[in-house]
């Protein structure tokens, strides 16, 4: 369990990493060179959930002795479902809003490329909430005498 576990959560953590750069590479360039503040700020907000995403492995994966307490879980889990909220509703509206602009594809200073980064803070606020949930459960319902989920070698 250990072995395939320690390597899913360096995956993980790896992604998030590649999540994070990417979305703050992307708030720099729709700020900067486009000057497309709702991509901006999307890409900005993907970037904060990947890095929350990125700090639950990282805790879970040093805390051999189960110091993260069920309010930390549950709190990051209700961070996970704001970001998932957040990102459908804003979804729609930039849809809406390059309907009625009637917008023809995807331009840089458009509303739908905001859509992407609302999907990318969408798949983020859905992974963090369910990693957190995933751990909460795995750290309260698993063996009392296991010393946390990941075992040193």
């Amino acid at each position: 369990m250990g072995e395939c576990l320690k390597y899913n959560l360096v995956t993980r953590i790896i992604a998030a990493f590649v999540g994070a750069g990417v979305g703050i590479s992307g708030c720099v360039a729709f700020a900067k060179v486009y000057r497309n503040y709702n991509a901006a700020a999307w890409a900005a907000l993907s970037a904060v959930f990947a890095i929350v995403f990125l700090y639950l492995h990282f805790v879970v994966r040093q805390d051999h002795e189960r110091h993260i307490s069920r309010l930390k879980f549950t709190v990051i889990m209700f961070i996970g479902i704001s970001g998932l909220t957040a990102a459908t509703i804003d979804f729609v509206v930039n849809v809406t809003l390059g309907i009625t602009h009637h917008e023809s594809g995807v331009r840089t200073d458009g509303y739908f490329i905001a859509c992407v980064w609302n999907f990318l803070t969408f798949k983020w606020g859905l992974l963090t909430f369910f990693a957190s949930r995933k751990f909460r459960k795995k750290y309260y319902d698993s063996d009392p005498q296991s010393r946390g989920l990941v075992q040193s070698t």
